[in-house]
């Protein structure tokens, strides 16, 4: 005839009390050093649940201490690991200034080859007179004395230029 489960269970508790010191000293073998209060605990609140005979309540008791042991080990293992892919997926996420840096390069970019395509569809006077006095700092006077030209046939092929590039200002709205 068997026991009650309430009777087998404060016989547990009886041999957890009994052996309690020797569990502790058995969790910190195992490592748990500041942990072995918290694996005993752990032992403890699982012992009042228990149900059924125990056969060996020293040997289950031990082996319940072994099992706290290496839960405790395997969930520390596992919040490193998490912790480290947290810390490395964080340091791989893009940074909104940088991704904002890289776009506002990325439209000088395209803009500069939007102009150069214009200069270039103006053709080899206006957008040679445009690059010396915008991009040179040359005055028209001195365009006019380099190239020979008269000042109103400067001025035209600066107008020509800036039609062009007002008319790419109009493309990008």
């Amino acid at each position: 005839m068997s026991l009650p489960s309430s009777t087998q269970a404060a016989g547990l508790e009886a041999v957890f009390h009994a052996l309690r010191p020797e569990l502790e000293r058995r969790a910190r073998a195992m490592g748990a050093a500041d942990e072995a209060e918290d694996v005993l605990q752990d032992v403890w609140i699982r012992v009042q649940g228990s149900r059924g005979p125990i056969a060996n309540p020293r040997a289950y008791l031990f082996r319940m201490v072994y099992t706290g042991v290496l839960d405790r080990r395997r969930g520390r293992l596992r919040t490193s690991a998490r912790e480290a892919a947290w810390v490395r997926d964080a340091a791989s996420a893009v940074d909104p200034a940088t991704s904002a840096e890289a776009e506002r390069a990325l439209i000088a970019r395209e803009t500069l080859a939007a102009v150069e395509a214009r200069l270039e569809a103006l053709g080899d006077p206006a957008a040679m007179i445009f690059r010396r006095h915008r991009l040179d700092g040359h005055t028209q006077r001195r365009i006019v004395e380099d190239l020979r030209m008269g000042l109103s046939t400067v001025e035209k092929h600066l107008r020509r230029a800036y039609a062009a590039l007002l008319g790419l200002e109009g493309d990008r709205a």
